[in-house]
């Protein structure tokens, strides 16, 4: 019984979570990127945007959503490619910290020129992705016989297209991403 209840927990927060339609521009978020340097959100206005929220120890969702963006980057046009920055914001900065970033980063041959990864002050994640309608709930927390600490969060794996004014016009699910659908919201989001 006590099993189940915990299964519906993230069901019923997932059925109840509000749906954003614009980016939380404005708000004073900063965040920290793969090498450490500060990146206020607001600085990101004006470019269209592909954004996705992962975390480096999940065992499921988040590498295939990141395959998937991988796969959406690569198949791009470069007349496109050129004008959209992905931006993936991992919703576990207590262990997702700048270093852990890069080396997930070196692990997905992520480009540096067009991908950002963003990490940063934990409540500020969880105001952010709050903000953006993604939900994140940690699970028990277990230390390993190497003292490392385990959980795993469960969560939404979306993906938005963001408009350089801050509107989101696509919001896929990143395990199943449609590529072709998101391409042509990312083309049609261009200025």
């Amino acid at each position: 019984m006590v099993l189940r209840r915990w299964l519906f927990v993230p069901l019923l927060l997932l059925a109840c979570q509000r749906v954003a339609e614009r980016f939380p521009y404005g708000k004073g978020y900063t965040f920290v990127n793969r090498w450490g340097d500060t990146v206020a959100l607001d600085s990101l206005r004006g470019r269209t945007l592909v954004v996705s929220y992962f975390y480096t120890h999940c065992p499921d969702a988040c590498p295939l959503t990141m395959s998937n963006l991988k796969k959406l980057y690569s198949n791009l046009p470069d007349s496109v490619r050129e004008k959209v920055l992905f931006l993936s914001v991992s919703i576990d900065p207590e262990r997702d910290r700048p270093e852990v970033l890069r080396e997930y980063a070196d692990l997905y041959e992520i480009d540096p020129s067009g991908w950002i990864l963003l990490t940063g002050d934990p409540e500020e994640v969880r105001r952010f992705i709050k903000d953006v309608g993604v939900i994140a709930v940690k699970g028990k927390t277990e230390i390993a016989p190497n003292g490392d600490t385990v959980y795993f969060l469960t969560h939404t794996d979306y993906v938005h297209v963001v408009t350089p004014d801050g509107r989101i016009v696509y919001r896929g699910d990143g395990e199943k991403l449609d590529l072709r659908e998101t391409i042509d919201k990312i083309a049609s989001s261009l200025p």
